[in-house]
């Protein structure tokens, strides 16, 4: 009798088990409806007592396994000298013809980004590079008793401002006069995190603003700021989690999570319809360790193409920073621009800039759509500006390149268990819009002691194109947090030119064993921090922020421009040098481009023909999203998130505080 209550009770007990293991989700079309994973686990006592049980079997695959202790033997060096040092892409140049004339955003500002293209460049020029230096200070909205860093563009529709403001809420703005016309309410600090969308609504339903907060869809009235109760739960789905804008196809809303998905819900209900993985989990064990899969994540943004209906999404890179050890191969579609065609249901294709990313060079910036002329015609592109400071370009349907893709063998890892691909992109055209290789040259300072300081410090520090890791020494490289983030570019469609803002800051980064068992596989742990001199500067080059105009046509850079000022630098009688930067640029046919970010706190006006500074103005604290510009009553208003900005806190805490503020431009 009790041998049987026994067995009765273990059988519950690992049906409790197997139902904590298991996730239902009938709405993946390509993958099994039921999953069993770790990250499923609701229960703390199971969590660690799977723990336990993998920490055991990972040591005795080490100890047992000859394929798993194999892993961790170092790379052969001898074998990548043997490859050529080069190898190239060539552009079949049956590229994809132009189906629709593009238009740059009008008065209304629909989506941040500007629209589905997410070009961010505005087609009004009452604001021009003939009368900018007349600007002034319009009005200042404020957000009582609160003060975060907003990261998100500003949508505007008919003369009202939508947008997270500081404190959690996302508010309604008169754009005219800045009073407030309704707050939502309290949704937390990532609500709209990177923007949000508005429905002008049917005859039947009311118009709406959509927007992410994390793991919710949420839907409101656009008219009152309430939550349309009829969506979702209340007003709003749970999703998987998601920081960007959401894309409007028809009766569908379309995002982009965390889960590795693109998520497809219905309109007005918010039912999902359906849902696609882009990366598959790999269960494999490496090293007698579960294959790391995590990471990948869609944070930059995402675009859409109305008239195919294809989606694009660009990744982030694979976890853990320069720690690779756990993910052999290329992990392909991270680092990644990646189309989804939204009829067919399926992923068209998928490019791939660093392969098995150990520097933190994921794609940050949205995708943008746009046409550029190749070989006397017109074609379809989608384009994005990347950390590494490349623009990738490529045709909307096919994913090759438009430009021939150099790609150099970089070098072997010497850390054990490390795998890195043989090859990674080192473009010519379109060319760099900053650094991204160091170099001993690159040392700098205004101060020749300083100077000499600095080198004895980092003599010993490797650097050099996709410079790997070594235990027990340090690195330098560019591109940790920029040339380009997630502010991304402003693109002309009719001029074809892209407008960047870039960062080009050395990193001093390492990686450290942890653990030091002879009984169990190494554990690594990522190292990173700005590399700044003694008296708080970059210990590279100037210019440290910078602005590039593109032409997408040929590829190559029309002017560029210091972006951001120290003027106790200037003040010593040393040119302006640019500063690490994190607000953006807008572009307008006004032959200006608007731009916001850096330490300084100034929000800027430059010739956009040129890269000229025609007006500037020091915002009461750093401006934190890239500007809006908007018509209404006849008159052209420039909109700026002064809220500081998270990234630049953490490097500069003397010089950057969040804040509060909204303020406007016009000319009076």
């Amino acid at each position: 009798m009790y041998k049987k209550i026994i067995f009765i009770l273990i059988g519950f007990f690992f049906l409790w088990i197997w139902k904590d293991y298991k996730k239902i989700d009938f709405a993946y079309i390509n993958q099994s409806k039921i999953t069993y994973n770790y990250s499923n686990l609701n229960n703390i006592f199971f969590k660690k007592l799977h723990i336990f049980f993998n920490e055991k079997y990972e040591k005795y695959l080490y100890k047992n396994s000859e394929l798993h202790y194999q892993h961790w033997l170092k790379e052969n060096e001898l074998e990548r000298k043997k490859l050529p040092e080069y190898k190239f892409f060539n552009p079949s140049k049956k590229f994809t013809t132009n189906l629709k004339k593009n238009q740059n955003t009008g008065k209304n500002w629909e989506r941040s980004h500007g629209n589905n293209t997410s070009n961010r460049f505005s087609s009004l020029k009452q604001i021009n590079n003939k009368n900018a230096s007349k600007v002034s200070v319009a009005w200042t909205f404020v957000s009582e008793d609160y003060a975060d860093d907003i990261q998100a563009n500003p949508i505007v529709i008919d003369g009202i401002i939508y947008t997270p403001i500081a404190g959690g809420y996302i508010g309604a703005i008169n754009g005219r006069t800045g009073e407030l016309v309704w707050k939502s309410k309290k949704f937390g600090y990532f609500v709209a995190r990177r923007g949000l969308v508005y429905w002008k609504g049917n005859n039947l339903k009311e118009p709406r603003l959509y927007f992410s907060n994390r793991e919710r869809l949420i839907c409101l009235d656009a008219r009152t700021g309430n939550l349309i109760k009829s969506f979702g739960r209340d007003g709003q789905v749970r999703t998987g989690l998601n920081v960007i804008t959401p894309v409007i196809n028809n009766n569908k809303i379309i995002i982009a999570t965390w889960d590795h998905s693109i998520e497809v819900y219905n309109l007005v209900t918010g039912k999902v319809d359906w849902k696609l993985k882009y990366k598959k989990n790999n269960n494999k064990r490496v090293g007698g360790k579960k294959f790391n899969n995590s990471g990948y994540n869609p944070w930059g943004g995402i675009s859409f193409d109305e008239e195919r209906e294809i989606l694009y999404i660009t990744t982030g890179n694979p976890h853990n920073y320069f720690d690779g050890t756990l993910r052999p191969g290329k992990n392909l579609r991270s680092n990644s621009l990646i189309a989804i065609d939204i009829n067919k249901k399926k992923i068209l294709w998928s490019f791939q800039e660093t392969s098995h990313d150990i520097w933190n060079s994921d794609l940050p910036a949205p995708p943008i759509l746009t046409s550029i002329m190749k070989d006397g015609k017109s074609i379809d592109v989608v384009l994005t500006p990347t950390k590494r400071a490349n623009t990738l370009i490529l045709d909307r349907l096919t994913g090759e390149p438009i430009f021939k893709f150099r790609y150099r063998k970089a070098p072997v890892s010497k850390v054990r268990g490390e795998k890195t691909s043989a090859y990674q992109p080192d473009l010519e055209i379109p060319e760099p819009f900053g650094k991204n290789i160091f170099s001993k040259d690159d040392f700098w300072s205004y101060d020749s002691k300083e100077l000499k300081i600095i080198k004895e410090k980092y003599k010993n520090h490797k650097f050099g194109f996709y410079e790997t890791y070594e235990l027990n020494k340090k690195n330098l490289q560019y591109n940790f947090n920029g040339g380009a983030e997630w502010m991304g570019a402003s693109v002309d469609h009719l001029n074809q030119t892209m407008y960047v803002t870039s960062s080009n800051i050395p990193w001093e980064t390492s990686l450290e064993q942890i653990n030091d068992s002879d009984n169990s596989a190494p554990l690594y742990a990522s190292i990173f921090k700005r590399a700044l001199s003694d008296s708080g500067y970059p210990i590279s080059k100037p210019p440290w922020g910078s602005i590039t105009a593109i032409n997408l046509t040929t590829g190559k850079k029309l002017w560029q421009i210091p972006f951001g000022e120290y003027k106790e630098l200037s003040q010593k009688g040393i040119e302006i040098t640019g500063t690490e930067n994190f607000g953006g640029v807008t572009g307008t046919e006004g032959n200006i481009i608007l731009a916001t970010g850096t330490l300084d706190k100034n929000f800027y006006i430059f010739d956009s023909k040129n890269g000229k500074k025609l007006y500037s103005y020091e915002l009461p604290f750093i401006g934190s999203a890239p500007p809006t510009t908007y018509l209404i009553d006849g008159k052209q208003f420039i909109i700026v998130h002064a809220t500081g900005g998270k990234s630049l806190m953490q490097g500069y805490p003397d010089l950057v505080e969040f804040g509060n503020r909204i303020v406007s431009f016009s000319i009076n």
